[in-house]
């Protein structure tokens, strides 16, 4: 225990002169690194009315005759001429004009040593010097805070003094806090949390967003899901990037070992989110027609995308944008949808909607325009993402919606026309387009037709048109459901499995007197195993009758002579 006499403390008088008395202490000493400044008044009511605090963060007194101060001029001035100890825990006030402070602040002890010069309004230095060592060095900027004649305070004595995030303009009615606890301080006991681990196109690289900034030296010793990656890296304050020799399929990363600079550190877990590969989000649901009517009574509805994760693992959506259809000399719009720290989870959906602004912000033109569905409260496993209208900009004609990640590659694309809505659909207006199965092609007009829904789509639910999900196919050809009805399930599911991979594959369907009805287009037919879908309509668009139809698959590779040729059966039929 350090021994100290109990009369050779600091004393400090609020006189007429402000003098500052300092008696002969025996102590033991602290550090002079353990005094920071911890106020500054930069923008007073006279001007004149500028101060200086300083706080002795440790447990021992500081001999305060050793240090000096200057501002950003850096001609330093001895704060005091005499030996005097600031103990522990104690503050120190710096004046520049003893009778202006005194009338503001009639109780406070300050020094005015002389030679204090004027801290400029738009940005300075504060520097504290033991020497000609620097103690503590402050260079703020009105972005801090501070301005209009309130102090700018500190809001941790143990957080880095150089950093913006721990200054603020001080909420004291006296517009200031000297020589006393500052009115924003908050010592900060919670640990640096991981809110956002994007990993990148060749999952060798990992990038981690905490919710506070870093001590750049805890990456030495930090691991993530146990083990040190080859490389880590400090992108900004709140940022670290790691790299790995080996491309990475892990479903969650857990951080331990990062530490702010308070040095408070704990171990979390958050999942990995993955760049979006092409076909691992589907596009799911268009409404690029929304009713929008002041007058008509009903909600105006928003446009939206809805998109399907169908992977097993988090996709993110950071930094996705859309095309649409080029125009003739081959130039698309791009239009930046700024989605910022977002993902969706395995098999989850995403919704990018168009919003306007709203007298009401406690409710969104989803929840508006969707209560049904969206009126109670939000969905946690769905993604939202708001954006202005004119980052959207879906076309009410033929035209393509093309989604692009970050660094350019597209992942999902569909080619929509108002014709994909169903034929007997009077008027699309606040109708959305609902694709019938994810494992059939996007572009297969087939694939799509107007939301069965009273209100007029499905976002972030499960849509409500098409056959039941795909199951897994155990013979070359199957067709399900059959019977079906074009009414009730909008199409039969067509899968195939085939032992070789084709160049050249060819569905049609005839019904039972051997008569051609439909050929399926052979584009949407690739790959060793596929999926079509038949709406029950003849290649004239027109429903066929009820029946049992032939379904007739055939097969070639040119390279092999592998041929395969099967054939099954659907019966179509009328809903009761």
């Amino acid at each position: 225990m350090p021994i100290r006499s109990f009369y050779a403390l600091l004393s400090i008088t609020t006189g007429t002169l402000g003098t500052l008395v300092g008696l002969f202490c025996l102590c033991a000493a602290a550090s002079p690194p353990d005094v920071v400044i911890n106020e500054v008044m930069y923008a007073p009511q006279p001007h004149q009315n500028e101060y200086i605090e300083l706080y002795n963060r440790s447990d021992e007194a500081v001999d305060i005759s050793t240090l000096s101060y200057a501002n950003g001029h850096r001609e330093f001035v001895p704060i005091a001429t005499e030996p005097f100890w600031l103990e522990g825990g104690g503050y120190l006030v710096i004046v520049r004009d003893p009778a202006l402070f005194e009338a503001r602040f009639p109780d406070v002890s300050y020094v005015a040593p002389g030679g204090f010069r004027a801290l400029r309004n738009g940005g300075d230095a504060v520097i504290i010097r033991h020497g000609a060592t620097v103690v503590d060095e402050v260079t703020y900027a009105p972005s801090w805070g501070g301005t209009d004649d309130v102090s700018l305070e500190r809001i941790d004595p143990a957080a880095p003094s150089q950093a913006a995030f721990n200054w603020a303009s001080s909420t004291h009615p006296d517009g200031g806090t000297p020589g006393a606890a500052n009115s924003v301080f908050a010592p900060d006991t919670a640990p640096p949390r991981p809110v956002f681990a994007q990993v990148d196109a060749e999952r060798t690289r990992i990038d981690i967003t905490f919710d506070q900034p870093l001590n750049p030296a805890s990456l030495s010793t930090a691991t993530f899901n146990d083990e040190e990656p080859s490389s880590a890296v400090q992108l900004d304050a709140q940022t670290v990037r790691i790299f790995y020799n080996a491309a990475q399929d892990a479903r969650e990363l857990t951080v331990a070992g990062v530490s702010d600079w308070s040095g408070n550190s704990a171990a979390h877990t958050l999942p990995l989110s993955y760049v979006p590969h092409r076909g691992e989000l589907a596009i799911n649901e268009i409404m690029y027609r929304p009713l929008q009517d002041d007058f008509d009574g009903r909600p105006n509805q928003p446009e939206y995308v809805e998109l399907v994760n169908t992977t097993e693992r988090w996709i993110s959506l950071q930094g996705l944008f859309k095309t649409n259809r080029p125009r003739e000399w081959g130039e698309a719009d791009t239009l930046q949808l700024n989605i910022g720290r977002k993902h969706v989870a395995p098999g989850a959906y995403a919704v990018i909607y168009a919003e306007r602004h709203t007298d009401d912000d406690s409710f969104s033109s989803l929840e508006r325009s969707f209560p049904a569905q969206w009126g109670e409260s939000a969905d946690p496993s769905v993604t939202l993402i708001a954006v202005p209208r004119s980052r959207l900009g879906l076309r009410v004609q033929d035209d393509r919606l093309r989604l692009h990640r970050a660094d350019g590659r597209f992942v999902a694309t569909v080619d929509y026309s108002p014709d994909w809505h169903a034929p007997g659909l009077q008027d699309s207006r606040g109708v959305a387009l609902e694709r019938i199965s994810l494992t059939a092609p996007a572009n297969d007009p087939a694939n799509w037709t107007s939301s069965a829904h009273p209100e007029g789509g499905t976002p972030g639910r499960t849509n409500s048109v098409g056959p039941p999900p795909a199951t897994p196919i155990d013979t070359p050809l199957q067709a399900l459901p059959s019977p079906f009805a074009p009414e009730r399930d909008h199409a039969t599911r067509i899968q195939y499995a085939l032992p070789f991979q084709p160049d050249w594959v060819q569905l049609r369907i005839f019904d039972a007197h051997g008569r051609l009805v439909r050929t399926v287009d052979e584009r949407v037919l690739a790959g060793a195993e596929g999926e079509v879908l038949w709406d029950g309509r003849s290649d004239n668009g027109h429903i066929v009758r009820m029946g049992i139809y032939i379904v007739l698959l055939e097969a070639q590779a040119w390279a092999t002579g592998d041929t395969a040729r099967h054939r099954t059966t659907v019966v179509l039929a009328r809903p009761l």
